[in-house]
């Protein structure tokens, strides 16, 4: 299997909410995210493996726009460190057009994906073992 380096980008909301987001660098898409301070979480997801169209975190990563994604919702869930998807507020459901706080999450991991670098959206060379 080929082997490819996550890269953990940290951001600050304005409310001063801190949150962290992996991105793939076989996709160049945000795999993974969470909320505050998480070493153990960071120090899991350091790399993706990939092989003949099969990659072995498929079935926990975000970016289900990605062909070699799937993530059933239960394991999208416990990534995101939910027992069972939430409604969000009124507010937040109508800014991001939904009502699920699971499906706001992947629509956010998919803005920050948009917002990426250029040179963190193209997908990069596997490294050695």
């Amino acid at each position: 299997m080929q082997k490819y380096l996550t890269n953990w980008i940290d951001y600050k909301l304005p409310t001063g909410q801190e949150f962290s987001v992996a991105v793939c660098g076989y996709s160049g898409k945000v795999r993974h995210l969470y909320l505050g301070n998480d070493p153990v979480r960071r120090m899991i997801a350091q790399h993706v493996y990939v092989e003949e169209g099969f990659c072995q975190t498929g079935n926990h990563c975000l970016a289900l726009d990605c062909p070699l994604n799937r993530a059933e919702q239960e394991h999208l869930l416990h990534m995101l460190d939910m027992t069972e998807d939430e409604a969000m507020d009124s507010e937040a459901a109508e800014q991001w057009g939904t009502g699920s706080t699971l499906n706001g999450f992947i629509l956010f991991a998919r803005k920050i994906t948009e917002s990426l670098p250029d040179d963190l959206k193209r997908p990069r060379a596997p490294v050695a073992e």
